[in-house]
């Protein structure tokens, strides 16, 4: 892939995706001087953050699980009157601000879908060693267009992944994945599990715990669960004052402090971690440690099979389930 450090002023680069990283891509090559077309599949920016586009896993509880201080665009702070972790709906009118602030929406071409992309390395010309294949607006003839270099800023979290759940074809309930799931609505009236605890599953859960008749969640292995506010300030801030800190050192601090400030999770169900803290990526939830006290919502270990209407787990109990939702990456 080409960079920017081989190209000149007249080059022409194509960015795949209108999201977070596709517009900050975008503001830096024309503040730059380069000329950019823009491929975006959905009718307006924001990617995964707009729920509208199709395949996007946001739900209505979502928020940010960074602060807004350490996680806005270079130069263009979020406004001031957001909370600490704006919601989505903020988070997508926040990269639609700063489209129109930049004048990026020009440079965008929407309903435009990439078909495929060839390196073309013998054309005599490098600002035609690239041609990508797209189908545009209006009809959707495909068409082709050679550039100089290609971003490829189309994400990641598009393709959900399902278990393999042992019994699956005699369960009597719903087996759905996280990114089919838009509101706790979905749950009134239910027994609901969710399986993982990354942050879509524990936001997921903590729902159902409000609105199912039960709620229960599935966890393989355990996690460090780090408070969204350590002493007042949101923890990627408070962390990022101690970054002058060796690892180990880091390592250590933090430990102690989650065992003063969250401790023993065990007694909620959870399981002890099997490693160390920022060895695997740490839970930023403390709303599922209050429901996971308040009985709102249950701890469950690994799944072993279902069964008709029941979820067996590794340790041998069984829980009667209506709805499965996967939260599995």
């Amino acid at each position: 892939m080409e960079t920017t450090a081989n190209l000149n002023g007249d080059s022409r680069v194509c960015i795949i995706g209108a999201g977070p990283a596709g517009l900050s891509m975008a503001r830096s090559l024309v503040s730059k001087g380069f000329e950019c077309d823009v491929f975006e599949k959905h009718s307006d920016v924001g990617g995964i953050w707009d729920p509208q586009n199709p395949g996007s896993p946001i739900y209505k509880s979502a928020h940010f699980i960074s602060s807004k201080t350490l996680s806005a665009y270079y130069d263009y702070p979020m406004p001031a009157d957001y909370p600490d972790y704006p919601s989505n709906e903020q988070i997508l009118a926040y990269h639609r601000a700063f489209a129109r602030e930049f004048d990026l929406y020009r440079h965008i071409q929407f309903s435009t879908r990439v078909l495929s992309i060839e390196e073309q390395p013998d054309s005599g010309d490098p600002n035609t060693r690239w041609t990508v294949n797209f189908e545009g607006p209006g009809d959707g003839a495909p068409q082709t267009r050679r550039y100089a270099a290609v971003v490829c800023a189309s994400g990641i979290t598009w393709d959900p992944i399902m278990p393999d759940l042992v019994g699956a074809e005699s369960f009597t309930g719903g087996i759905i994945h996280s990114v089919e799931y838009q509101s706790a609505d979905l749950f009134r009236g239910k027994r609901v599990l969710d399986i993982g605890a990354g942050s879509s599953g524990c936001d997921i859960a903590c729902d159902a715990g409000h609105s199912a008749d039960a709620a229960f969640i599935s966890v393989r292995r355990g996690y460090y669960f780090i408070p969204k506010h350590v002493f007042g300030q949101p923890a990627d801030v408070f962390g990022e004052s101690s970054n002058w800190m060796p690892t180990w050192l880091s390592q250590l601090s933090l430990g102690f402090l989650l065992r003063l400030m969250v401790g023993d999770l065990r007694k909620v169900g959870l399981p002890k971690p099997d490693h160390r803290v920022f060895e695997s990526h740490p839970i930023m939830n403390d709303q599922l440690i209050h429901n996971l006290r308040h009985g709102d919502v249950r701890a469950k270990g690994d799944i072993a099979r279902l069964d008709g209407d029941f979820v067996e787990f590794k340790d041998g109990s069984r829980e009667r389930v209506d709805l499965l939702v996967c939260a599995t990456g």
